[in-house]
């Protein structure tokens, strides 16, 4: 009885822990943000669900993570960045950030190996900014949302700088240019995403840029 009373009283304080993010001595919360982000980003890599839109990422990048915090620590969206933030400073910083961004690919769509990687013969516009926009959606979620808010709680705001390390290796098959960028790049919308508490003007900023490169070398 006394063996079976202490293996109750070790479950009740493993749910216990469990609830304040914490297991065996482990960062729960830590441990699930990084295998679900990894989990996803292999999923999207190799099953491709082939659906319009960007659906397959939709589902990957973001129904995935939410589904994930919600079952796991009844997580809402608005604790991964889904909410408008510190709007007024946002309002200032996300400009800015298109402004410098855009000067860059500007500069970067004259290079002749950037040039060739990006043209396209012909572009059917609204259904390609559609598809854009909601890949890039899922993309920042992933990114400066899931990952970064997920991992601030666990590490702070050093979350930044991991956020980078799975940006800039999902860009391989880019051109070398592009990847080294991505290295600023994923720290200034991480730090962009962290100062406002959102993600959604790190998403106004990459689909700018995304959309502004194909324009340059159509």
């Amino acid at each position: 009885m006394r063996l079976r009373a202490s293996s109750m009283q070790k479950y009740i304080e493993d749910i216990k822990n469990i609830k304040n993010r914490t297991l065996w001595g482990y960062d729960l919360n830590l441990v699930a943000v990084v295998i679900i982000s990894t989990l996803v980003l292999v999923l999207a890599r190799y099953h491709d669900l082939k659906l319009p839109f960007s659906g397959s990422n939709l589902i990957y990048y973001l129904l995935i993570p939410l589904a994930a915090g919600f079952l796991i620590f009844r997580d809402k969206p608005w604790d991964y960045g889904v909410r408008l933030g510190r709007w007024k400073l946002a309002i200032i910083l996300t400009p800015i950030t298109i402004a410098v961004f855009s000067l860059i690919v500007y500069g970067a769509s004259k290079i002749p190996e950037v040039y060739a990687y990006y043209h396209k013969y012909s572009i059917d516009w609204a259904p390609y900014i559609l598809t854009r926009a909601l890949y890039m959606f899922a993309w920042e979620f992933l990114f400066r949302g899931y990952m970064l808010f997920g991992l601030e709680r666990s590490i702070g705001k050093s979350a930044i700088f991991v956020q980078v390390i799975p940006f800039v290796l999902r860009h391989f098959g880019a051109t070398d240019l592009e990847t080294l960028i991505t290295i600023p790049t994923g720290l200034v919308l991480g730090y962009l995403a962290y100062k406002t508490r959102s993600f959604l003007p790190c998403f106004a900023v990459h689909i700018e840029i995304d959309v502004l490169m194909d324009v340059l070398t159509y």
